[in-house]
């Protein structure tokens, strides 16, 4: 037990190290303001693509408003998605030479998350261009379409197994948020899966989305408890509350998003028997390299 310990803390020290010492904070505001800037361009992107297939609409219904509950604050949920949506149906409406605007933005932002990603794992070649195109159609087209079908597979299971064991409304409640929290598991778990271009453990990546998942979770309840009980900035913003509050979330998703990437990148490290002394330090350092 006493080596386990020291392990998990040796684990959690590495993290926060690698964390502070190579400004993921940071990175974590740069792609808050590129998420910022690219969010309503991906969104309009992808409600043109769900127009053209029948199936899509309420697939990606279901799994937008998943998301929503468990990726956005209770309090500023609602009025985020309608901006972001209102905008979204507009911009899907552009010319010809708006759409390849709006194309090229979405691309800069998956470009930016995937440039993240490779390097927490210390990837420095980079992904060839029919694979990095390949990869983006599958995360705008593919990847909401199978996360709607499981999300539509759950939302049923759950909803009709409710009632016939009398359950009391909590463990209602807690049935839907478990589902809700699965979910996104296997959303940020098929990121740190698929977006490094170097191999990630199938393993090491759903521990990873599983634990920046409750992270999320628990990130989610304590912004609220703040924006309940510290109203002040909307005495100082006033209509225009939900932006900074918005930047504000955003800067803190990406953290915990790149917090469960360096779980998912350490994972192999410590998941081995301790090596000696000597070689210990050596095979930390050189692992990255050989990714």
């Amino acid at each position: 037990m006493p080596i386990s310990l020291f392990r998990l803390r040796a684990f959690l020290a590495r993290i926060v190290r690698r964390f502070n010492e190579e400004n993921f904070d940071q990175i974590s505001a740069s792609l808050a303001f590129t998420t910022l800037l690219s969010v309503v361009p991906l969104v309009a992107l992808i409600v043109s693509l769900v127009a053209m297939l029948p199936v899509f609409p309420s697939l990606v219904e279901q799994l937008d408003q998943a998301l929503v509950r468990n990726l956005l604050p209770e309090r500023s949920a609602g009025m985020i998605v309608n901006y972001v949506l209102r905008f979204s149906h507009k911009a899907a409406n552009v010319t010809v030479l708006g759409l390849l605007f709006l194309v090229g933005t979405a691309f800069l932002l998956l470009l930016t998350i995937e440039r993240a990603f490779n390097h927490v794992w210390k990837v420095s070649e980079p992904r060839p261009l029919w694979r990095r195109l390949r990869l983006y159609a599958v995360a705008v087209a593919v990847w909401p379409l199978i996360l709607g079908v499981v999300v539509a597979a759950i939302s049923y299971a759950v909803t009709t197994s409710l009632g016939f064991l009398d359950e009391a409304p909590w463990f209602r409640r807690l049935l839907l948020k478990v589902s809700g929290l699965a979910i996104l598991a296997l959303f940020l778990g098929g990121l740190y899966y698929a977006v490094p271009y170097t191999r990630v453990r199938l393993r090491d990546a759903a521990w990873a989305g599983f634990l920046a998942a409750l992270g999320f979770s628990l990130m989610q309840k304590a912004f609220e408890l703040y924006l309940s009980h510290f109203p002040s900035y909307r005495a100082v913003y006033g209509a225009f509350a939900t932006l900074p509050i918005f930047l504000i979330w955003l800067y803190l998703s990406w953290a915990m998003v790149l917090l469960g990437a360096l779980v998912a990148a350490t994972l192999p490290e410590f998941g081995r028997p301790p090596d000696p002394p000597d070689d210990a330090s050596e095979s930390v350092v050189q692992k990255p390299a050989s990714d």
